[in-house]
């Protein structure tokens, strides 16, 4: 009978676990020995916080993680290292303004290595790869910015519900590569991109998509043409996992954009007021004191509280020809025009405040100083969530109405190469569909 001892070392930075038996490995050994699977949720057990969930989203959760596996594991086929299973809920998102529970069956790969000093096969602690099913995704919404306190902008206003749903504005996506949006609405295969979240591509490396060219490797096509990524950077292998028949992202129009602007300056101007207000306050007590102890900078505080005063009226001002130039817009423009998507410049231009150096100018002008849309090529799309698709197809039920099969992984990484193509190219997209019916 073969004699196992576990011993616990650090190797180049990881914590490994080394598996002594009487054959010595070496570094090309442990590359062909056959890959094992390791149950790490036993009984059920399922990570991530419980906070918010019900016994009957938790049992939900389980059956459909369950599930998952059921179709990942048949075809668990690679070698070089060990796959480790576990269950986890994720915290609650919203898919527009409805609360959404999540949860991911999680397959992290731990490659073998041999054990410099004992000459023994040897398992890193940290995984190198993970492949993840996720229930009902969180996506990355575009505008997150706002002035004042974050419940003002709440439904319903003011709400002290740390879970309460922001307004319509804040649950917009931005694209600038279509192939995204159309991989999660078609769903009909993997995309690549450079990160784990998907929505956000304010900034246009957020989300890139990714093509592997024959010859070049991994990279995507830039300005002065196709560039090579290196062999260090992570790739997120995604295939989202909609039903088909209705799509799950559609455009805002430009009539929706500036109604829910006008919305958004409403919320927005009292918190504008009472932060100036509060300011203007706080230096007059500052003054009284300055006066009393004969201070030096006693009459810049008093240039700045004039500055604040002004500050204080032009916040009405600015607040009001904010709403003017929306509902102009709406107004004057015909249906062909305002039914188009709303698009804005990628580089946020299209709210940007005049430049002042001597006032802080978001103080005054606050978000979304509009001015026109963008009419470029490369501009931000705006989407929401389809309300029609979530009528559909409620995201709270047994059954996710999305599922995101992410493997992340290096180019430069054999044993993660190999992975995908024995195991995650084996996949198939419409296996998982089948848990949406």
């Amino acid at each position: 009978m073969k004699r196992i001892v576990f011993i616990s070392l650090l190797l180049y930075g990881f914590t490994i676990q080394a598996q002594q038996t009487q054959q010595d490995c070496t570094a090309e050994s442990v590359q062909k020995e056959p890959g094992r699977f390791l149950d790490a949720h036993i009984g059920y057990a399922t990570g991530g916080g419980k906070a918010g969930y019900s016994t009957t989203e938790i049992a939900n959760s389980k059956k459909m993680m369950t599930a998952f596996e059921n179709i990942c594991k048949p075809k668990l086929q690679f070698t070089g290292g060990q796959a480790k299973a576990s269950f986890g809920l994720n915290s609650k998102s919203f898919y527009n303004q409805q609360q959404v529970g999540s949860y991911t069956y999680n397959l992290g790969f731990h490659q073998f290595v041999c054990n410099i000093q004992t000459h023994k096969l040897a398992i890193v602690d940290e995984y190198q790869g993970v492949l993840r099913v996720i229930a009902n995704p969180s996506f990355q919404t575009v505008f997150h910015s706002l002035e004042g306190r974050a419940e003002a902008y709440k439904i319903p206003a003011n709400s002290q519900n740390i879970n309460a749903p922001f307004i319509a504005i804040y649950n917009y996506y931005a694209f600038i590569d279509n192939r995204l949006v159309n991989a999660i609405n078609n769903g009909n295969g993997f995309i690549d991109v450079t990160t784990q979240g998907i929505g956000d591509q304010l900034n246009q490396s957020q989300g890139m998509v990714l093509e592997n060219k024959p010859g070049k490797g991994y990279g995507w096509n830039g300005s002065n043409g196709f560039v090579t990524m290196g062999a260090v950077g992570l790739i997120y292998h995604h295939a989202l996992i909609t039903h088909t028949d209705i799509p799950f992202f559609i455009p805002v129009s430009r009539k929706k954009f500036l109604t829910d602007l006008l919305e958004f300056y409403d919320r927005e101007k009292p918190e504008l007021v009472a932060n100036m207000q509060d300011r203007i306050k706080n230096l007059a007590k500052t003054i009284i004191e300055s006066q009393k102890n004969n201070s030096s900078y006693l009459q810049d505080q008093k240039n700045r509280q004039a500055v604040q005063e002004q500050s204080a009226k032009d916040i009405l001002t600015i607040s009001e020809q904010k709403k003017q130039t929306v509902a102009k817009l709406l107004q004057s423009k015909d249906e062909n025009w305002l039914n188009q998507q709303a698009i804005v410049q990628g580089d946020n231009k299209a709210f940007t405040v005049p430049n002042n150096r001597n006032i802080n100018a978001k103080e005054i002008y606050g978000n979304f100083y509009f001015t026109e849309f963008y009419t470029g090529t490369e501009g931000l799309k705006l989407y929401q969530i389809n309300p029609e698709y979530l009528k559909k197809y409620p995201p709270g039920g047994a059954k996710p109405a999305v599922i995101d099969v992410m493997y992340r992984f290096r180019t430069g990484e054999k044993f993660l190469m190999g992975i995908k193509e024995t195991f995650i190219d084996q996949l198939n997209p419409n296996e998982f569909r089948k848990l949406l019916q």
